[in-house]
C-alpha cells in the first residue's frame, strides 16, 4: 500500500471512531517521524491561531462533517501532519513522474526545415509488428544486449535508418529528440512503458526528454549510455571509412565509439566493466576495449546538430573526406602536400558543394575545383 493510500486509510478510520486521535497521531509519527522541535512547534501555533480567527471555511467544512469530539488539540495535530505528509507524497509522485520535452531552440526548428527543403531529411521507416515478422533477430539481441523486458517492448517498433548522404530528425514517444546523421540506425518502442530504451548504431545527436522516474538507456554495440534528461552527440563508429553501401548493417566490427556530453548528466556502462560517469564538456571514448575520459570543446557537436560543419586547423585531407561522404562524391589529391594544409572555418551542411569548396580555396590557398562528382584538389 502507498503513502497516500496508508493515510486516507487512517483518516477514514479516525473519521468512523475506530481510532482515536492519540493513535492517528501515533500513527502518523511512526511512519514519517518529524524529530524537528521548531516544525512541530510551527505546527502548533497554525492550530492556535486558526481556533482564534475561524475564518478557515475549509476548516469549518471538515468540523461540519467529523464528530465532535475531532476538537481536540490531539486531533488537529494529527490532521495536519497527516495533510503535511499526503501533500508531500503527493508533490514527490509528481516531480518523479512529470515528463519535460527537451527545449528546442529557433536555431535547430530552423535547421530541420531547411534540412527538409534541401532534401537531405530522407530515411527509411519501418513499423515492426511482432505479429507479422520478429522485432529484432538473436544476433541483434546479443549485439545490443537486449533483455526479455525490452524485447516485448519492441513487440510494436520502428526502425529508422539513414544513408550515405542524408540525415533524419525523429520525436520518440516522451518527447526526446533525435537528429540522425548519414548511414546510422535507430530502433525504438512507438509507445514507452516502464522503461525508455532504445537500439542505436551510427551517428546522432540525442536531446532526451526529463523523467526522474524513467531512466533513458541507449544500447550501441560498445555499451548502454543511461541518462535521464540531456543532450549528447555519440558515435558508434569512429574511424570508419566513408562506407558506399545502401543501406547501413549493424556494427559488428568496428569497437571504436565515441561519446560527448554536452549538457546535463550521463553515466556509459560499457559490456564489461563498471559504468564510467560523465560531465558536461567531457569526451568518452572506446578504443579496442579500452575507455578514456578526456575535456573538449562541445562547439563543433553542437554547430552539427544546428547545420554547420565547423574545422579547427583540419587538414584538407580530413575534411574533404567529410564534405565528400556528405555530398556523396569523390576526392582526389593530385598533390600529396596539399593533403596536410590545414583549414579553419565553419561551413553550412546545406549550401551549394561548389560555394563551400570556393571558400576552402580561399582560406586555404589551394586549388580546388569539382569534375564528374569528384572534389580535385591540386
Amino acid at each position: 500500500m502507498g503513502n497516500q493510500e496508508y493515510f486516507n486509510e487512517l483518516k477514514k478510520l479516525m473519521v468512523i471512531g475506530q481510532i482515536d486521535g492519540d493513535e492517528l497521531k501515533r500513527r502518523v509519527e511512526a511512519t514519517a517521524p518529524i524529530n524537528d522541535q521548531q516544525t512541530m512547534d510551527k505546527i502548533r501555533q497554525l492550530i492556535l491561531e486558526s481556533e482564534e480567527k475561524q475564518k478557515n471555511r475549509k476548516m469549518h467544512g471538515i468540523r461540519a462533517f467529523l464528530p465532535s469530539h475531532f476538537n481536540s488539540a490531539s486531533y488537529r495535530v494529527a490532521a495536519v501532519l497527516l495533510l503535511l505528509i499526503v501533500g508531500g507524497a503527493f508533490w514527490y509522485y509528481r516531480e518523479q513522474t512529470q515528463v519535460t520535452p527537451p527545449a528546442i531552440s529557433e536555431e535547430v526548428q530552423l535547421v530541420i526545415t531547411m534540412s527538409r527543403q534541401s532534401g537531405r531529411a530522407a530515411a527509411e521507416v519501418e513499423t515492426v509488428n511482432a505479429q507479422q515478422s520478429s522485432p529484432i533477430t538473436r544476433e541483434e539481441r546479443a549485439l545490443y544486449h537486449v533483455d526479455d523486458h525490452f524485447a516485448e517492448q519492441l513487440a510494436e517498433a520502428k526502425r529508422i535508418t539513414t544513408y550515405q548522404d542524408k540525415e533524419y530528425w525523429v520525436t520518440l514517444d516522451d518527447g526526446t529528440l533525435v537528429h540522425l546523421n548519414h548511414n546510422s540506425r535507430l530502433v525504438y518502442p512507438e509507445k514507452f512503458g516502464d522503461r525508455r530504451d532504445v537500439i542505436f548504431d551510427g551517428e546522432a545527436y540525442f536531446m532526451v526528454a526529463t523523467d526522474k522516474s524513467r531512466q533513458f538507456v541507449v544500447h550501441t554495440p560498445q555499451g548502454d549510455i543511461r541518462v535521464y534528461g540531456t543532450e549528447f552527440a555519440v558515435n558508434t563508429k569512429v574511424g570508419e571509412n566513408g562506407n558506399t553501401s545502401q543501406r547501413p548493417t549493424p556494427n559488428t566490427q568496428l569497437d571504436n565509439s565515441q561519446l560527448v556530453l554536452i549538457r546535463g548528466s550521463i553515466g556509459f556502462k560499457p559490456v564489461e566493466g563498471k559504468e564510467m560517469m560523465l560531465k558536461p564538456g567531457q569526451e568518452l571514448s572506446v578504443m579496442n576495449s579500452q575507455l578514456s575520459v578526456k575535456d573538449v570543446d562541445t562547439t563543433p557537436y553542437e554547430a552539427w546538430n544546428t547545420g554547420k560543419f565547423v574545422f579547427d586547423n583540419c587538414p584538407l585531407e580530413q575534411l574533404t573526406d567529410v564534405l565528400a561522404r556528405w555530398y556523396g562524391m569523390k576526392v582526389r589529391f593530385k598533390n600529396d602536400a596539399s593533403r596536410h594544409i590545414l583549414f579553419t572555418g565553419i561551413l553550412s551542411r546545406y549550401a551549394d558543394v561548389k560555394t563551400s569548396l570556393q571558400s576552402i580555396a580561399a582560406v586555404a590557398d589551394a586549388e580546388i575545383t569539382v569534375d564528374n562528382n569528384t572534389i580535385q584538389v591540386k
